[in-house]
């Protein structure tokens, strides 16, 4: 199965890469692991230890975790995760494997396929996130990828599966066809105890929620670009239509997007703002969603709050449009670092687009709008 260059690659080879410092492990013995379940990786260049997050996203470790052990889809009588390679190398941006014998030739070879899981708070913002591969909505099977960089815009398109506590450094060293193994460590009772066979996994799925959202963009789905003024080579639009149906999936929260060239007075709404609250009307979500309205030639950011959702957009009780402000300058200085980080990986002779600068722009008001609205995490 292909890593999905429309959700993942592409987006990093527009942006550019984000260089990590290297790390090495200590000499000596290592401090011992806390109680949790890992996954050891033994690189021929050094050992990553990744925490899973067992009890967070459950179906997603299980699967991990029974095709590294061999409980799930064994081959040959030995683990699904024998003979791996990592066969994607993005420096800055992921490392990727998890179907054996495969150069990401887009042969399907995959034990089984499950639903997404999401849970608020795990993210793809820093270097070694190990989360799944995919082709869009509950696609996932083996393929999976450990972040090298801020993967941010990845949050609510991928479902993560851990994070590397030890060996940092080990990341940016890896080369193109390292073999490497994957070990499962269960320390405590309760990691002991976790099961990830036929049984337990399928218990599992059949208790996921299922993707139930719009597939394509349009009038009445989360995103919609008609003038298609994002990059159209890799279908941004409908990407970000996922990630916002995939947001109100895994939170129940809803925020909707729009992409505009320019505004276009109509009887109705003679300026953008009541635009933007007759839209979020004609959508259902003026009460009890979030609407963010983009116009391209002016650079523009125009936000809508349903009065359920106004406490957690503005707990201290500030001036509405101070707020608002606040959040779209945030965007401008965000979309400001993706533009000067593409710049300089592509060089002068592969330069940006209008359509890029707005890609950009879109990227960092859907991310800072789900860091606001979504739930924090259960301590």
């Amino acid at each position: 199965m292909r890593f999905p260059q429309a959700l993942v690659l592409l987006a990093a080879l527009a942006l550019g890469p984000v260089l990590v410092a290297e790390e090495k492990l200590p000499d000596g013995p290592r401090p011992e692991l806390a109680d949790g379940l890992y996954g050891e990786f033994t690189t021929p260049r050094g050992v990553f230890v990744t925490e899973l997050f067992y009890q967070q996203v459950p179906l997603t470790v299980a699967s991990f975790v029974g095709l590294a052990e061999g409980s799930l889809a064994p081959r040959d009588g030995k683990p699904f995760y024998t003979g791996l390679t990592w066969y994607r190398v993005v420096p800055g941006f992921v490392i990727q494997s998890g179907n054996p014998g495969l150069k990401d030739t887009g042969d399907e070879s995959i034990p089984h396929k499950f639903p997404d899981e999401f849970a608020p708070g795990l993210r793809h913002g820093k270097v070694g996130v190990l989360s799944m591969a995919n082709a869009g909505p509950d696609t996932n099977g083996c393929e999976f990828f450990v972040t090298l960089g801020d993967c941010t815009r990845l949050n609510y398109l991928h479902s993560v599966i851990g994070r590397t506590s030890r060996g940092l450094g080990v990341l940016p060293l890896i080369k193109p066809d390292d073999a490497f193994t994957i070990k499962i460590l269960r320390v405590g009772a309760a990691a002991q105890a976790f099961k990830a066979d036929p049984a337990a996994f399928a218990a599992l799925a059949a208790r996921a929620a299922p993707y139930r959202g719009e597939t394509e963009t349009g009038p009445a789905a989360h995103f919609d670009d008609p003038a298609k003024v994002l990059p159209t080579e890799v279908p941004r639009a409908k990407n970000f239509n996922f990630k916002l149906n995939n947001f109100q999936r895994a939170t129940g929260r809803r925020i909707y997007a729009r992409v505009y060239p320019a505004f276009t007075p109509t009887e109705q709404a003679k300026t953008p703002a009541p635009f933007t609250q007759q839209l979020a009307k004609t959508l259902g979500i003026h009460r009890d969603g979030v609407l963010a309205v983009y116009f391209a030639d002016k650079d523009q950011w125009y936000v809508w709050v349903g009065d359920d959702l106004m406490p957690q957009f503005n707990p201290d009780h500030r001036k509405t449009m101070e707020v608002k402000n606040a959040l779209y300058q945030t965007v401008k200085a965000k979309a400001a670092e993706y533009t000067e980080l593409a710049r300089k990986s592509r060089g002068p002779d592969n330069p940006l687009k209008p359509a890029d600068l707005a890609k950009y722009s879109v990227d960092a008001m859907l991310d800072l709008l789900i860091f606001r609205f979504e739930p924090k995490p259960k301590p």
